[in-house]
């Protein structure tokens, strides 16, 4: 009986470990299962991801990015929740996240047409014309007397982006906030200098003492009793030709091109002057005869928006501060083979944002199996740069137009790369030059 008894006890014993075990190993695989989540940005469902950390760091992103598009706003109007996900739905990428916050960041903000002075914002209007005949007025305004002309000696530039209601003004109001910078975008030039009234070369010594020049024709000189003399001269002076601007949408705001030379005319004038113990006393204008029209000097204004894509002819670094160079332009050692790499490497931690150099087109955005996954733009003087071993799919498609600092990927070490790093190349007329020469000081 005694065995029985304890044979029940050790059978009892041994079940009760085996439940113990299996409790504890059910309760490590259910804290070890990754559980997907559903993204809802502001209410509206937009896929699965795997964890809401990477949805923070694509939003803070996100949110950098939509500051240089929009005007230098700060949000926080995105608002993302989560909830369980059912299924086996495939997660979004870090392409598709970044998509869906980008337009959920923009939904109270109007597409319109910013003015810039000297690179500082001024105003913005959804109508481009308003914005241009707003500094058309200002230019305007600056030239004052119509016998001189002006000059661009600051920027002005029109940028198609996204802007809040608080920044949109009317075509006055924008006037209005362009006038108090007129002195530091424009400055005035005199007219051509008008012509010295001369008298012909063959007068007498008497005659040229009242004139006091080379050229001309005296017409009559009389002395009365009291010693006064007049002398009626006829010469030829010049007429200073005009400048006037017309609009062109084929330039950009801010922009001027001469279109026609000007041409000064001729005209004849009679003056009658009278001199006392030969000073001067009087000088009238008696008549007065165009001989010959002026041609108007014709400048082109550009009234034609400059979109924020459009390239501006010089680079900035693809990568922002934490990078290092590690590969240089030029002869090199891989695996005891010599080569000659013609870009520089970035080494960078994985992840870490890439940038456009400059403002153009996307020629490729695809995968090689050199470069993995690979960007190359086109720029607006025809230049090409090319952002190799991205972690995954670019963020920007081909024939998209990117601006300058738009992100379009991630530093990874896809296709031939032995660490985290991005190969950055410049090319001009198809052949790759040092970019080094083409990027700014660090």
């Amino acid at each position: 009986m005694t065995f029985f008894k304890n044979k029940k006890k050790l059978i009892l014993y041994l079940l009760c470990i085996v439940a113990a075990v299996l409790s504890v190993s059910m309760i490590v695989s259910i804290c070890t299962v990754r559980v997907n989540l559903t993204l809802y940005v502001n209410g509206k469902s937009v896929g699965v991801v795997e964890d809401a950390s990477t949805v923070e760091t694509i939003r803070e992103r996100v949110e950098s990015d939509v500051s240089k598009v929009a005007y230098g706003e700060t949000f926080s109007a995105i608002n993302v929740t989560y909830g369980f996900a059912e299924g086996k739905e495939a997660s979004l990428s870090d392409g598709d996240i970044y998509k869906a916050l980008y337009v959920a960041a923009l939904k109270d903000f109007r597409s319109a047409y910013g003015l810039y002075a000297n690179d500082e914002f001024v105003a913005a209007n959804v109508d481009p014309a308003s914005v241009a005949d707003a500094v058309s007025a200002v230019r305007a305004a600056a030239q004052g007397d119509e016998d001189s002309e002006v000059e661009l000696t600051g920027t002005l530039e029109v940028k198609s982006l996204y802007y809040p209601a608080s920044s949109l003004y009317s075509q006055s109001e924008i006037t209005e906030m362009l006038l108090e910078k007129k002195n530091s975008i424009y400055r005035t030039v005199p007219a051509n200098s008008a012509s010295v009234i001369s008298v012909d070369i063959d007068a007498s010594e008497d005659e040229k003492m009242f004139l006091g020049a080379d050229g001309g024709e005296v017409v009559s000189s009389y002395t009365d009793g009291d010693g006064v003399v007049t002398v009626s001269i006829k010469v030829t002076e010049t007429v200073p030709y005009r400048t006037e601007y017309r609009k062109n949408d084929g330039l950009y705001v801010g922009t001027y091109e001469k279109a026609q030379d000007g041409a000064d005319g001729e005209k004849e004038v009679l003056y009658r002057i009278t001199y006392r113990d030969g000073v001067q006393e009087q000088r009238e204008k008696v008549f007065e005869e165009i001989t010959v029209e002026p041609v108007s000097k014709i400048i082109d204004e550009g009234t034609k928006t400059k979109p924020v894509t459009a390239s501006k002819d010089k680079y900035i670094w693809p990568i922002k501060d934490n990078f290092v160079i590690t590969d240089t332009y030029g002869g090199r050692t891989v695996y005891g083979e010599y080569s000659f790499h013609r870009a520089i490497d970035l080494a960078a931690p994985g992840g870490t944002p890439i940038y456009a150099a400059d403002g153009g087109v996307v020629e490729k955005a695809e995968w090689s199996s050199s470069y993995g996954y690979y960007v190359m733009i086109k720029h607006d003087n025809g230049q090409e740069t090319l952002y190799a071993h991205m972690r995954s799919e670019p963020f920007v498609s081909a024939g998209e137009r990117v601006y300058q600092g738009q992100q379009i990927g991630e530093v990874g070490m896809t296709g031939f790369a032995t660490g985290y790093h991005l190969h950055f190349e410049v090319r001009v007329n198809g052949e790759r030059m040092n970019p080094i020469n083409y990027l700014p000081e660090r």
